[in-house]
């Protein structure tokens, strides 16, 4: 296998990026000088799964009235818990990672998160075709899976 696509909901993930866009602070990717800004990121996880969720700080609670408890994220389509070992034999690859996704980055024709907000309206979907070592983002209205 070359490739893999990750199909994730723009109805979850919408959310998730409206939030590291309004949210007062952020995290920093570990991989830019401390200098850097920290700039509104989703942040896309693999370990039990694969999944995205905000960089934003206070962080985004998937139970709000569990302030200790989980963020919340939108997993790939198919690649919930429990699914860690299976993604790990993809171009994915088995080690797990945390790779910071700039909502502000210019994608050709719009910035990363107004394509996300526009497609979320259609309820479509946003693609990561993943190879190994690296991915590209598209969005499909429909997911045809």
């Amino acid at each position: 296998m070359t490739s893999i696509e990750l199909w994730f909901r723009l109805a979850e993930v919408g959310p998730i990026a409206e939030h590291a866009m309004t949210a007062p602070e952020h995290t920093s990717c570990p991989f830019v000088p401390d200098d850097a800004p920290a700039r509104p990121c989703l942040i896309w996880v693999k370990d039990d799964g694969t999944y995205l969720l905000s960089n934003g700080r206070p962080r985004q609670l998937a139970d709000p009235t569990q302030p200790e408890g989980m963020a919340q994220v939108a997993y790939a389509q198919g690649w919930g818990p429990g699914t860690g070992p299976e993604i790990g034999g993809t171009p994915v690859g088995g080690d797990d990672f945390a790779e910071y996704i700039d909502l502000t980055e210019d994608l050709g024709d719009d910035q990363l998160s107004n394509l996300i907000h526009k497609y979320a309206l259609l309820d479509g979907w946003m693609v990561f075709t993943v190879r190994p070592g690296q991915f590209d983002i598209s969005f499909e209205p429909s997911n045809p899976n």
